[in-house]
């Protein structure tokens, strides 16, 4: 099943990651590979309780009340404190969720915190284990613009999927100069910017269309303010971020090719 791309951050294994990286490479995660992630954590935690079971068993024989209080103890340990706790220390991922990519951050795109993780735990048990398990956390998946289950949508939480093949590192997309802004690009000097930088004008440019407005603008102050701190290149009076980004990607795309306005399959 596909995802609806989200805007959010967080952090990759690529380093140091801007938000504004995280944005672009981002998607929401669907049923299929949410459902992926939690089968691999449910075999782990049957697993360690299955070995716990039967260690008091054979420990605790004589003694049934200890037995059925360690059991007790097993399980919150094993279908609570495990998702509470990694999600907390992994920086949102279970290690169903390394698995098959994922990550929970907020929904302002910040890594999760303590309590954040402590509320998906406990309402995942509403989640995945009211009868008919499972059912209302995939129906509230499918039916939420986000993707998101009950905890999700308590703790203010989404749940991402690293995307592994993007549009917008293998279209060849020749950039359009904004009406009036032609003669400015031929002269606007675009050494500065580093490959890093032009993959993500690049990549919002691609994506724009796809991004809620307000995302949208936040996303292109961020890269406007990341062209004037790092790249020298402060966005003129009189120009909408949007508008400045493009501009830099269409100068630097010259820049770079040396085919002023000729679309030679440029990246």
């Amino acid at each position: 099943m596909s995802s609806p791309r989200h805007d959010v951050t967080a952090s990759s294994g690529r380093g140091v990651v801007t938000p504004e990286a995280v944005l672009l490479e981002l998607d929401t995660a669907g049923v299929g590979t949410r459902t992926a992630a939690a089968v691999v954590d449910l075999l782990l935690q049957g697993s360690a309780l299955l070995a716990v079971f039967v260690l008091l068993a054979l420990v605790l024989e004589a003694n049934e009340t200890a037995a059925l209080t360690l059991g007790a103890v097993a399980v919150f340990a094993a279908f609570v404190a495990y998702p509470w706790l990694c999600e907390w220390l992994l920086r949102g991922r279970t290690i169903g969720k390394m698995a098959m990519g994922l990550r929970v951050v907020t929904v302002d795109g910040a890594p999760i915190g303590f309590s954040h993780a402590a509320i998906r735990a406990m309402l995942g048990l509403v989640d995945f284990w009211v009868p008919p398990g499972g059912a209302l956390a995939m129906l509230l998946v499918l039916g939420t613009a986000r993707n998101q289950r009950l905890g999700d949508l308590v703790a203010g939480t989404l749940v991402l999927a690293e995307r592994r093949t993007s549009e917008t590192t293998t279209r060849a997309v020749w950039f359009t100069v904004p009406t009036g802004w032609d003669d400015y690009v031929t002269k606007l000097d675009t050494g500065a910017v580093t490959p890093e930088q032009y993959r993500l004008l690049r990549a919002f440019v691609l994506r724009t269309p796809t991004l809620q407005p307000g995302a949208r603008h936040a996303l292109a102050v961020a890269l406007c303010e990341g062209l004037g701190r790092r790249s020298g290149l402060p966005m003129p009076a009189g120009v909408t971020p949007d508008v400045w980004v493009l501009v830099v990607a269409a100068a630097h795309q010259r820049r770079t090719h040396a085919l002023v306005g000729r679309p030679a399959g440029a990246r």
